[in-house]
C-alpha cells in the first residue's frame, strides 16, 4: 500500500508541475464526449477515476449492511463494507475523521464558510445520529430575504447566485460579491456573503441586456455507494440514453403512450448523459471532456473533485488541488485565517476520496425478496405483498431482481438490469434502473469490494428533463417563503440556472438520484431538500388521488407522505374540472401568479415524467401505499 500511494503521490506531483501536460489528448469528440474511457485519453486510471469494462465473468452482488445497523453509528462498522482488511479499515479510519473533525480558524477553517466540517452538510435531524450517508437537514424553507441579509437559514443546503444569460445559458458567477457560493458563516473579523440585491449589480443596471438573476439551492445526498457508482464503465451509462425518445415500452396500466404527447413510438423519457471535464475543479485535473455521473445534474467526471469542492467550498479547506482561498472581496485585507495553506494535504483528499468509496449500501427489508410474498407486516410498514406489488407497478421485474441480488445466471429471457419487459406499469424504473452493473473500479485501495458488481442503484445516471413553472423560473427577484394556512409551500418549480460548470445541463436538468437507502435515510428529499419533515411548521405540496379531493395540499409529517411528495413533484399537476372558477381549478399558491397546471399533455412545461405522472394519478390510494412501501423497502 506504502508504496502504492508513494507511486501515486509522485504522479500527482508531476501532473501539478505540468510533466505531464502534453501527454492528455484533447481528442475531438463530437456531442457524446470521449466515450471510449480507454488509456490513450487520460494517462491514470486511479487520479481521473476512470473505470474499466466489466468481466461478465466475475460478476457477484454488492455487499450490503444489515438495514438496522447501517449508518446508525459513525463508524466503520455500520457504513463500510463488510471484511476490509486492516490496510482498508486504516485508510476508511483516516478519510472519516477528516471528514468528521469540526475546524476552527487555527486549523484551517473559513476565513468564509457554510459548515465546521464536512459532516456538517450530512447532519440530518430525522437521523439517529450524522454520517456520510447522511443527507442535508432542513426544517423549514429558506427564506432569502434574510439569508441575503447574512442569516443562517434552518437548513444545512447552500445557495448559489449568478447572473444568468437566457440567450446564450452562460452564467456570470459574481465572484465580485463572494458568489456563486453564498457563505454565511465566516472567521474572525470576517463577514459572511450578502446575496446582492439587484439594484446594486452592476451587470443588471440598465435591464441587464438579456441577463437575471438566478438564484438556487443544493443539498448534499447521501454519500452511499458512490465507489460502485464510480466503477461503472462509462460505456453502460451512454448505452441508455434515448434523446429523441425513441425507445418505448409495454404496459397494462393507462393513459397510454399516445395520449401523453410523446413523439411517435416513444414514452416521453429522452434522458442523455452529462459530459464535463475535471480540469476547472481541479489544478492538473484531466482535461478530457467525457461521460460524468456525480452530482446533482451529472456534472462530476471524477469523484476527487467532490472532495476538493466540497471540502474548500463549504468548510473553506485549501489543498495542493486548490491552492488558493475562495473569492472574499467584502473582506479585503482582512486576515481571519490563521492556518497556513494548503490546509489539506494531498494524503488527506486521497482518503477522504478512499473513505466515500467505501461506503456501503444497506440491505433491503428481507419482504421484497421473499418468495412467495407473505403477509406478515415488515420492518419497514406494510406487508411483504404490497412491497412486492409496489416493486410491479414500479416496473421492476421482481424475479430477475432477486436473482441479480443472490445469483449471477440470469434465466433466459430476463433483463439483466431487473426491467420488466412485459409490463412496466408505471414505469418508474424507465429512468430509476433498478440494476446497473459495474466494470473494473479504478480505486487502489478496496477495488475487490467494487468491481464486477450488480448493483441495485435505481438511477440510470442520466439527466432528464424535469419541466418548469416559467413565471417562478424566470422572476429575478429573491422571494421569501409564501405562507399557506400555518404552513409554508414547497415550489413547483424544479427548474434553475444557478449553472456554474454544470457541463451540458441545462436548468431545466437533473440526474436521476439512485433511491438506494432511500427507506433507511429517509428525507429531506428532492435537490434542495425541499421536501422535509417538520410536524411544526409542516411544508407543503399538492397532489392529486382518486377518491380523495384532487389538489389538495399535502402536510409532511413523515416518510410516507415525504415520499408522496417527492413524487408528486415529478410533474407539474393537472387543473381539477369540478373546482370552478378560482384558478381554474388550479391550485396556485396564494400571493402568486405562476401557472402550475398546463392543459396539454405536450405543453412545453411538463416533464419526461408527465406518462409516469399520469398513471399514478390512475392509481387507486392502496396501489400508492404500495408503491411507498416499496420505496421504503429500499
Amino acid at each position: 500500500m506504502k508504496m502504492t500511494f508513494n507511486r501515486t503521490l509522485l504522479l500527482l506531483g508531476k501532473i501539478l508541475t505540468g510533466t505531464f501536460a502534453s501527454i492528455f489528448l484533447m481528442t475531438g469528440c463530437g456531442a457524446d464526449g470521449n466515450i471510449s474511457e480507454n488509456l490513450n485519453t487520460v494517462n491514470d486510471r486511479e487520479i481521473s477515476g476512470i473505470a474499466g469494462p466489466p468481466d461478465t465473468s466475475q460478476m457477484a452482488s454488492a455487499s450490503r449492511v444489515s438495514r438496522g445497523q447501517f449508518s446508525t453509528t459513525n463508524t466503520a462498522a455500520d457504513l463500510s463494507f463488510p471484511d476490509l482488511n486492516s490496510e482498508e479499515l486504516s485508510i476508511f479510519n483516516q478519510g472519516l475523521s477528516l471528514f468528521s473533525t469540526a475546524r476552527t480558524d487555527f486549523t484551517g477553517l473559513g476565513p468564509i464558510f457554510n459548515q465546521t466540517s464536512c459532516l456538517g452538510c450530512h447532519d440530518n435531524s430525522n437521523a439517529p445520529t450524522a454520517t456520510p450517508a447522511g443527507r442535508a437537514a432542513r426544517t423549514n424553507q429558506t427564506n432569502y430575504t434574510l439569508s441575503s441579509q447574512g442569516v443562517r437559514p434552518d437548513t444545512d443546503a447552500f445557495t448559489l447566485f449568478v447572473d444568468f444569460s437566457s440567450s446564450s445559458g452562460s452564467v456570470i458567477p459574481l465572484s465580485e460579491f463572494g458568489g456563486p457560493i453564498q457563505h454565511v458563516g465566516a472567521t474572525g473579523g470576517c463577514s459572511p456573503d450578502i446575496i446582492p440585491d439587484v439594484s446594486i449589480d452592476p451587470f443588471l443596471q440598465g435591464g441587464g441586456i438579456g441577463l437575471r438573476r438566478a438564484v438556487g439551492e443544493r443539498a448534499a445526498p447521501p454519500y452511499i455507494g458512490r465507489g460502485l457508482i464510480e466503477a461503472i464503465y462509462a460505456d453502460d451509462i451512454v448505452a441508455n440514453r434515448d434523446p429523441g425518445d425513441a425507445q418505448t415500452h409495454s404496459s397494462t396500466l393507462l393513459p397510454a403512450l399516445a395520449t401523453s404527447g410523446c413523439p411517435t413510438g416513444g414514452d416521453c423519457i429522452s434522458g442523455r448523459h452529462n459530459e464535463n471535464s475535471a480540469a476547472n475543479a481541479i489544478i492538473g485535473g484531466d482535461p478530457v471532456i467525457r461521460p460524468a455521473r456525480f452530482g446533482l445534474r451529472a456534472a462530476g467526471p471524477t469523484l476527487i473533485q467532490f472532495m476538493i469542492g466540497g471540502s474548500q467550498g463549504e468548510v473553506g479547506l485549501t489543498s495542493p488541488f486548490a491552492p488558493n482561498e475562495q473569492n472574499n472581496n467584502q473582506n479585503g485585507g482582512k486576515k481571519c485565517d490563521q492556518a497556513p495553506d494548503p490546509e489539506l494535504k494531498t494524503n488527506d483528499i486521497l482518503d477522504l476520496r478512499a473513505m466515500i468509496r467505501l461506503v456501503a449500501l444497506p440491505d433491503f427489508d428481507s419482504c421484497l425478496l421473499e418468495t412467495p410474498a407473505v403477509t406478515a407486516a415488515c420492518t419497514s410498514g406494510g406487508s411483504a405483498s404490497s412491497i412486492q406489488n409496489g416493486a410491479a407497478l414500479f416496473g421492476v421485474d421482481l424475479t430477475a431482481f432477486r436473482n441479480r441480488m443472490t445469483d449471477t445466471n440470469l434465466p433466459d429471457g430476463l433483463n439483466e438490469n431487473a426491467l420488466n419487459q412485459a409490463d412496466r406499469q408505471l414505469n418508474c424504473a424507465g429512468c430509476h434502473t433498478p440494476i446497473m452493473r459495474t466494470g473494473q473500479s479504478p480505486a487502489e485501495v478496496g477495488a475487490q469490494h467494487l468491481s464486477n458488481k450488480w448493483v441495485p442503484l435505481f438511477s440510470d445516471l442520466l439527466i432528464h428533463d424535469m419541466g418548469e413553472v416559467t413565471v417562478e423560473r424566470v422572476s429575478p427577484v429573491l422571494r421569501a417563503p409564501t405562507t399557506i394556512g400555518s404552513g409554508l409551500d414547497i415550489s413547483r418549480n424544479l427548474a434553475d440556472d444557478a449553472l456554474p460548470g454544470q457541463g451540458i445541463a441545462n436548468g431545466r436538468e437533473w440526474r436521476t438520484p439512485p433511491l438506494m437507502g432511500i427507506g433507511v435515510i429517509g428525507p429531506p428529499f428532492m435537490h434542495d431538500g425541499r421536501v422535509f419533515v417538520n410536524p411544526g411548521a409542516p411544508a407543503r405540496t399538492v397532489f392529486t388521488n382518486s377518491g380523495v379531493t384532487p389538489n389538495t395540499e399535502l402536510v409532511i409529517t413523515d416518510l410516507d407522505s415525504a415520499l408522496r411528495a417527492a413524487i408528486e413533484l415529478h410533474d407539474l399537476p393537472p387543473a381539477d374540472p369540478g373546482v370552478p372558477p378560482v384558478n381554474g381549478g388550479c391550485p396556485v399558491p396564494s400571493g402568486s401568479s405562476a401557472d402550475i397546471c398546463p392543459t396539454s399533455p405536450n405543453n412545453s412545461q411538463r416533464s419526461e415524467a408527465r406518462n409516469v405522472m399520469a398513471r399514478w394519478r390512475s392509481l387507486t390510494p392502496a396501489q400508492h401505499q404500495d408503491v411507498i412501501n416499496f420505496l421504503k423497502a429500499l
